[in-house]
């Protein structure tokens, strides 16, 4: 098949079945149960056809022909070839379609794979393609953690604000943003298996820098004698609990938010409370700290975090240390983070540290999307290294305040407050009445 006023062949000229099945082998395969598959550029389906010629099982598939023209030409006999799997012609057409019109309920994961012709032909329209699907993956992501941890975290907001009130004297919320100025650095450590090869470079340059590490390194770098200047912790979950070793110093600062872990607002680290996205932290802030910056995270990962929060302590740009996606003889994680500590109720005769936190390479290949999302939305310059010309950040508390008088409420007045505001998702809405009531019952 040929362009038109094109010397460009979609397809092999002399031998384009042989070359469909060589293609065909570069296709993920095989897929976990909620992996879905995407295949851009089909033109007359050889690497298509060869591909579901090699899988056993029935796959979750979907083909996307970007260019509608090709369906009056080879579109009927290639739906006779392929049966039952859906395939779309038009890429304008198809990006205006309503996801549940083609994406399998309890879909977990988006895998996707280009046609390499296609690729290299038509790079810009591969580009736009690739960032709707990883927009989408990233939605899908954000919703099946909503789903999960919605209750946990409208539960937790209202408890936290209940027991910060109690000693307000041990927390501060982040409450404006400083300017930016040149010189200031922010480190965010995380804790990828790279960080073992990077900890002499802490070490060296922890000085000049502002370290902030996440809660899964936090263990790594006190077991190197590395104290940060502050610990960054986002999850809910129980396992963050796991992520804090006994005597942890007490002068480190913990920043996290109001739906965070209670493992945090149990330790007696000073506590800085930024706000979230999340519409109870937007009304937080809307009624008691107005000029607050919202911290935004497009990538859902803590890096992410970490880099909206250095733009908001006045850094110029942000460095990022254990932050990689390449696996080091399967691990997936630094040593002594809180996984291998939780890891350790289920190790026996049959189960190795190894299996337990093995993550299949199918998954982890999806995490690179994280990286390339960072990078291109990152409101400040993510830098590989660092020159000679650095300031330090002695002022970056000018940034927190501490809590006013009227600080939190009672739950009648926040149940007074919601009430007013229609855009307030059901979900939270439903909530309200009964967590609320741990206001109401301060003394």
């Amino acid at each position: 098949m040929k362009e038109e006023n094109s010397s460009f062949h979609l397809h092999s000229t002399q031998n384009p079945i042989k070359e469909g099945e060589r293609i065909s082998l570069s296709i993920p395969s095989p897929l976990e149960k909620d992996e879905f598959l995407v295949i851009i550029g089909i033109g007359c389906g050889y690497h298509v056809i060869s591909y579901l010629k090699s899988v056993e099982e029935p796959t979750k598939i979907l083909l996307i022909e970007p260019f509608s023209e090709l369906e009056s030409l080879v579109g009927s006999e290639l739906r006779e070839k392929l049966g039952e799997v859906p395939i779309y012609y038009g890429w304008e057409k198809f990006e205006t379609l309503d996801r549940s019109d083609w994406m399998p309920a309890g879909t977990k994961n988006l895998r996707i794979f280009i046609h390499p012709n296609y690729s290299r032909r038509y790079p810009d329209l591969c580009e736009k393609i690739s960032s709707f699907f990883r927009k989408k993956e990233s939605i899908s992501q954000n919703r099946l953690a909503k789903k999960e941890f919605g209750r946990l975290w409208v539960r937790n907001f209202f408890k936290h604000l209940q027991k910060s009130s109690e000693s307000p004297d041990s927390y501060r919320i982040l409450g404006k943003s400083l300017a930016p100025k040149p010189g200031r650095i922010g480190c965010f450590v995380g804790a990828s298996p790279n960080l073992e090869s990077e900890i002499d470079w802490i070490r060296q340059n922890k000085e000049k820098l502002f370290l902030l590490s996440s809660d899964t390194a936090l263990g790594y770098l006190l077991e190197n004698g590395i104290q940060p200047h502050a610990v960054l912790s986002i999850d809910s979950g129980l396992g963050t609990f796991y992520h804090f070793p006994e005597r942890i110093p007490e002068n480190i600062p913990i920043f996290t938010w109001f739906g965070g872990a209670c493992r945090i607002f149990d330790l007696k680290n000073p506590k800085v409370i930024y706000l979230s996205t999340h519409p109870l932290d937007q009304i937080l802030g809307a009624k008691f700290y107005p000029m607050a910056p919202i911290l935004e995270n497009p990538t859902l990962n803590v890096a992410g975090l970490a880099v909206s929060l250095f733009q908001s302590l006045g850094a110029e740009s942000v460095l990022l240390k254990g932050f990689g996606f390449e696996r080091e003889g399967g691990k997936t994680h630094c040593r002594s983070t809180g996984y291998e500590r939780y890891d350790r109720f289920f190790i026996d005769r049959k189960t190795s540290l190894y299996n337990s936190r093995y993550i299949p390479e199918s998954k982890w290949r999806t995490r690179t999307s994280v990286l390339e999302t960072l990078q291109k939305w990152s409101p400040i310059p993510i830098l590989s290294e660092i020159d000679s010309n650095i300031e330090s950040f002695p002022d970056w508390e000018n940034s927190l305040e501490d809590y006013p008088s009227s600080f939190p409420g009672s739950g009648q007045n926040w149940r007074k407050l919601c009430s007013g505001i229609s855009e307030l998702p059901h979900e939270i809405r439903i909530l309200l009445p009964r967590e609320t009531n741990l206001l109401d019952q301060r003394s």
